[in-house]
């Protein structure tokens, strides 16, 4: 499958990179690198994470994956997985429009 990024991730990953280097730079390398790693496994195994309506409590067709204490949310459509956000798992998902 082709994997699809949208660039509000690549925000999410520096904003993740900042806030754990300043305590660790080798570990925030290590957590956004584990982060990219998950994403590439998405496009072999997308089926591979919880549904995110678990999570939420209401249907929605995304999913997600945990990184360290990160949420890998993302979707699948047709030959494509498609990325959308990166977020801390203490987050209140439920804010945020998941809705096209």
């Amino acid at each position: 499958m082709e994997l699809r990024i949208n660039p509000q991730v690549y925000d999410d990953l520096l904003e993740i990179k900042n806030y754990i280097a300043e305590d660790s730079q080798d570990q925030a390398t290590k957590v956004v690198l584990s982060i990219l790693e998950a994403m590439e496994r998405l496009a072999i195994f997308p089926q591979s994470g919880n549904k995110l309506s678990n999570k939420l409590h209401f249907d929605v067709k995304y999913r997600y994956v945990v990184v360290f204490s990160y949420g890998v949310i993302y979707y699948v459509e047709r030959d494509s997985v498609i990325v959308t956000n990166v977020l801390h798992l203490a987050r209140d998902f439920s804010a945020i429009n998941f809705f096209d």
